[in-house]
């Protein structure tokens, strides 16, 4: 929804000034505009990801919600962008950030939800757990 949102307002501007900017970005590739013209790939990629997230969340316990929160904004981010790359065919990206001439590549909120949930995942994980816990 966001993608749409922001593509049908149809032009570029400032929300903080130099800070961050709306660029609007149509990305046949993968993060950081890597394997441009590798839909196919990145189309079945994302299926296996998105099923191998499925299989992994139904292992997690009911009980560990941040740990089926995290999977689910990846799934979420996963499932948002490879809708793009069905159809259109490509995704939107819209977020730019930086400082001046230093910019991070244009992103958009499910690279956002991806990178996110994954970092916060890790860092569940690696998380020391009680010895007596099983």
């Amino acid at each position: 929804v966001s993608k749409q949102f922001f593509w049908g307002l149809g032009n570029n501007f400032d929300v903080i000034d130099g800070l961050l900017r709306i660029t609007l970005v149509r990305n046949s590739g993968a993060a950081f505009g890597m394997l441009q013209g590798g839909r196919v790939f990145l189309i079945i990629s994302s299926v296996l990801a998105s099923i191998f997230i499925i299989i992994l969340a139904q292992r997690v316990p009911k009980e560990d919600l941040f740990k089926r929160i995290f999977l689910g904004m990846i799934l979420g981010g996963a499932i948002g962008n490879l809708i793009d790359r069905i159809y259109p065919g490509h995704v939107i990206d819209f977020i730019d950030m930086g400082f001046g001439i230093h910019r991070w590549p244009v992103y958009n909120l499910a690279d956002t939800a991806v990178t996110v949930g994954g970092i916060l995942l890790i860092i569940t994980y690696s998380l020391k757990r009680d010895p007596n816990q099983q």
